[in-house]
């Protein structure tokens, strides 16, 4: 609800020449303007009821709740760093702890390198190194998160049951072609789903491996930097143990998490 409040209080409506004005926005500032005369001070009080008002309809209404979700999933789907927060938003505290500890190694490296005068084509590469590495380490700490916060027995046995529902919707003539293909390549993602659950011990293992080596990567960066411009600020792709990244195991993220991937392999491309 918080967020239908914010986006009603800077609503915006289009007008002839000016374009789309925040009239919610100048109504405030006028009546909080107007009431600076004292003889106009009870402005504040009946102000203050409309606008509350006005906010509540609006942020109720449901054809503008509807609006705020379809901008809001249109600005996920284009927006790397509206992306980014998304997908950090549905960490569980301890480990968005973790991402904001390796997020503020990362800052201080670049902070540290920029203080020390290194040149802005090594401070350049130095960030994107330290981007694709965070990406990485969240994309852990969601895919750890998702084994550790499961029931193996129970997500097990859900498996096994839409595996063996599929197995009977393709033994079916009638089934399309084109919808065949569509539950293949799900029986596929639940296949791997089922292994690794089966091996969840080991995965998380690996996991916690990779999640070091990150955090000591980000750890080096920062000593680097504090050497100054002669010290090595090479900040390579380290490889990784775990075999999670590779598969569409995130969900109902695995949208947003497969966007960055490619954004993140075309940037390298270009480099």
């Amino acid at each position: 609800m918080l967020r239908y409040i914010k986006r009603a209080f800077f609503a915006t409506i289009p007008l002839p020449i000016l374009g789309r004005v925040p009239v919610n926005l100048i109504f405030v500032t006028l009546v909080f303007a107007a009431g600076f005369n004292r003889e106009w001070r009870p402005i504040w009080l009946f102000g203050a009821w409309i606008e509350m008002a006005f906010l509540w309809i609006l942020a109720n209404n449901t054809r503008f709740q509807k609006a705020v979700d379809a901008e809001a999933l249109a600005r996920l789907q284009t927006d790397p760093l509206a992306q980014r927060q998304h997908l950090t938003s549905q960490l569980l505290p301890p480990a968005r702890k973790r991402m904001d500890q390796l997020s503020a190694n990362c800052a201080s490296a670049l902070d540290i390198a920029r203080r020390s005068g290194i040149e802005e084509y090594v401070l350049q590469s130095q960030r994107d190194g330290l981007d694709r590495l965070s990406w990485l380490y969240l994309k852990l700490l969601l895919a750890r998160q998702m084994l550790d916060t499961r029931d193996a027995d129970t997500t097990g046995s859900q498996l096994r049951r839409q595996l063996t529902q599929l197995e009977n919707d393709l033994a079916s003539p009638t089934v399309a072609e084109s919808i065949r293909e569509s539950k293949r390549e799900t029986m596929r993602i639940l296949n791997r789903r089922l292994e690794l659950l089966q091996h969840r011990g080991q995965s998380l293992a690996e996991i916690d491996a990779d999640l070091a080596r990150i955090e000591a990567q980000a750890s080096l960066a920062v000593d680097n930097a504090s050497l100054g411009p002669q010290s090595e600020h090479s900040t390579s792709t380290i490889s990784l143990t775990s075999a999670m990244l590779e598969n569409d195991l995130f969900g109902a993220s695995q949208a947003t998490v497969d966007s960055l991937d490619q954004r993140y392999q075309e940037r390298l491309e270009q480099q």
